[in-house]
């Protein structure tokens, strides 16, 4: 039996325990390309991470697994790579590049500088907003971010043998510009297939996506059912 994971939808990063940075991913192409492997091979078994609000396929053979932000992304693969036999990993997740690090407000900033000499010292002590839920009558709110772990990055060197597929994602660039930065992202990370999208073409309604292998051959595919039926007679 082939174990394939696909990873779908957006991740959401906790400002408070009821505030969130998220994305607007919904998951439509992740699902696709599973159903249309589920439709294609028989003996398989999908492992399908996803956000709460991700499209997600309904099949016996597929496993869903929910997670809402980076850092359960990242336990969530770890654990499926260290404790299954994961044939194909296809990592369409459009996850965050930032998380929260701490919350305050241009008040306490200020102060805090004051206090102290040096810039470095001053932000070592400002006074953070914390609880369960920022009050919404604080004004001047400071949101700092601290960068999420890549995902992608761990994939090979939990699980060498696995067939990885990479997906790039720019807006409004060249095509040119777009080959190569998902050529970087699939040589920085030991990608097997890179898919390279647009999104000004995404929200043109006009999806095309660039399917790049190993040897740099390059394949078109408009739309996501034909990006989902091109990539699975790719990797299978």
């Amino acid at each position: 039996m082939k174990k394939i994971v696909i990873t779908a939808g957006g991740t959401s990063e906790k400002i408070d325990q009821v505030r969130k940075i998220t994305n607007s991913s919904t998951g439509k192409l992740g699902m696709a390309i599973a159903n249309h492997l589920l439709a294609t091979q028989e003996d398989i078994m999908i492992y399908y991470v996803c956000s709460k609000t991700s499209y997600r396929p309904l099949d016996k053979r597929v496993q869903v697994l929910e997670i809402e932000g980076t850092t359960d992304l990242k336990k969530t693969v770890e654990d499926l790579l260290l404790n299954q036999s994961i044939d194909v990993f296809i990592h369409s997740m459009a996850v965050s590049d930032y998380m929260t690090d701490y919350v305050t407000t241009l008040e306490r900033i200020k102060e805090s500088v004051k206090k102290y000499p040096s810039l470095d010292e001053a932000f070592s002590h400002i006074e953070v907003l914390g609880g369960n839920k920022i009050s919404s009558y604080e004004d001047n709110l400071v949101i700092v971010l601290k960068p999420t772990p890549k995902i992608i990055s761990l994939i090979k060197t939990l699980s060498p043998s696995t067939y990885l597929v990479g997906f790039k994602l720019l807006d409004g660039v060249s095509k040119e510009k777009l080959i190569q930065v998902a050529k970087n992202l699939r040589d920085k990370n030991n990608c097997d297939l890179v898919v390279a999208n647009d999104l000004k073409l995404i929200r043109s309604g006009k999806h095309s996506a660039y399917l790049i292998d190993r040897e740099d051959k390059i394949e078109e595919a408009l739309g996501k059912d034909e990006i989902a039926q091109k990539l699975v007679r790719k990797i299978i």
